[in-house]
């Protein structure tokens, strides 16, 4: 199941708060679109989503979503999509598609924070209890500019994501757990055999 991600392009006149985290600058997200699947969302900021949130990005975040059910907490997942391996996402985000690695899913309450040239926007989703792998998006809540322009990177900011059902392993069948026992069999006559010499 595919959830889409659209913001409109709506060039909001705000200035700066502070050096390490401005305020809105650029396009605002909404939720006016019938097909945005977010909650809600928080941005254009000036700025960067580098290898952890500063101090003024989690108060951001709790301010915007706090509302919403939504609080940060230091256990939760970090992860960037341009990071080595792709973080917990199968690929860097640059189609605007994300999917998470291995069948995972995000369940309950996530955000996901999109990166382009030099602003980034902070999108709140619910995963509820089935959870999201998939999420197509586009950037215009981000940047005025056109999707050609591309996407720097993502982030995953929430919980550890689980497997979906479809992914959880399998139990495994009778026969395994037979051909299991006669291996360990094996290893257990071969042993007593050495002990006896």
């Amino acid at each position: 199941m595919k959830h889409i991600l659209t913001a409109a392009s709506l060039i909001a006149a705000l200035g700066f708060a502070t050096a390490s985290h401005a305020a809105p600058t650029g396009p605002s997200c909404t939720l006016g679109s019938t097909t945005a699947a977010f909650v809600d969302c928080a941005g254009s900021f000036k700025g960067n989503l580098a290898g952890s949130l500063s101090s003024s990005q989690i108060t951001a975040l709790n301010n915007q979503f706090g509302d919403n059910g939504f609080s940060w907490s230091s256990s939760m997942v970090y992860s960037k999509s341009d990071a080595i391996g792709n973080g917990v996402f199968t690929d860097d985000g640059k189609d605007f598609s994300l999917s998470f690695d291995n069948g995972q899913v995000a369940k309950g309450l996530f955000v996901i924070g999109l990166k382009q040239a030099t602003n980034y926007s902070f999108y709140l989703f619910d995963g509820g209890t089935a959870g999201i792998n998939t999420i197509n998006f586009n950037v215009n809540g981000v940047v005025s500019g056109p999707q050609a322009n591309g996407l720097s990177h993502a982030v995953y900011i929430g919980n550890a994501l689980s497997l979906s059902p479809a992914g959880v392993p399998a139990v495994p069948e009778p026969e395994s757990y037979a051909l299991m026992l006669a291996g360990l069999g094996v290893v257990g006559f071969v042993a007593r055999r050495r002990v006896k010499r």
